[in-house]
C-alpha cells in the first residue's frame, strides 16, 4: 500500500506578508482512505489507511493542527483579508533572518490504520504519517501616512 505524498497549497502562493492571513490547504483528491488487499491461505486481509489530521510546522518555531485538508482560496468566494476557517496561519515576523529568506514549512498527514480478515478478525496498526516540505518567503511591510 502507498500512501500519498500530500500536495501543498497556499493563499498567496508565492508568499506573504506578516500580518496577513495564509491560507493552507492539501490536494483534496489526496485526503481519502487507501486500501490494499492481500490473499492468505484462509481468505484475504485488507489494510486501510485512512487520514486523521494534519500538522504544518510553519518555521517559525510555530505549528497548527487542522482536522482535515484545509479549505481552497478561491477569490470569487473569499475575501482575502479573513483568515481560512479551518487552517491557516498569520505570520508575526519576517522570514528574512533564515536560510534563503524563507521559512521552511512542513505538513505532515497522519494516517489511522485498520484491518480485516475475510475470516472475520481485524485490528488496528500503529498510525502512519506521510509528509511533504516547501518554504515560504514572509516579507514586512512598513507604511507611512502624511498629510498631504
Amino acid at each position: 500500500m502507498t500512501l500519498p505524498t500530500p500536495t501543498m497549497g497556499s493563499s498567496p502562493a508565492a508568499g506573504t506578508v506578516v500580518g496577513f492571513p495564509l491560507w493552507l490547504w492539501m490536494d483534496h483528491s489526496e485526503w481519502e482512505p487507501v486500501s490494499a488487499t492481500a490473499a492468505v491461505s484462509a481468505g484475504s486481509v485488507t489494510v486501510t489507511a485512512t487520514p486523521d489530521g494534519a500538522r504544518w510546522a510553519m518555521g517559525d518555531a510555530s505549528a497548527l493542527d487542522c482536522p482535515g485538508p484545509g479549505t481552497v482560496f478561491d477569490p470569487a468566494r473569499h475575501d482575502a483579508d479573513a483568515p481560512s476557517p479551518d487552517c491557516g496561519h498569520t505570520y508575526t515576523r519576517a522570514s528574512r533572518g533564515h536560510p534563503g529568506g524563507r521559512f521552511p514549512v512542513t505538513a505532515t498527514v497522519t494516517w489511522s490504520v485498520e484491518w480485516t480478515t475475510t475470516a472475520g478478525g481485524g485490528g488496528t496498526l500503529d498510525p502512519l504519517t506521510t509528509s511533504a516540505s516547501r518554504s515560504v518567503r514572509v516579507d514586512e511591510v512598513h507604511a507611512l501616512v502624511t498629510d498631504g
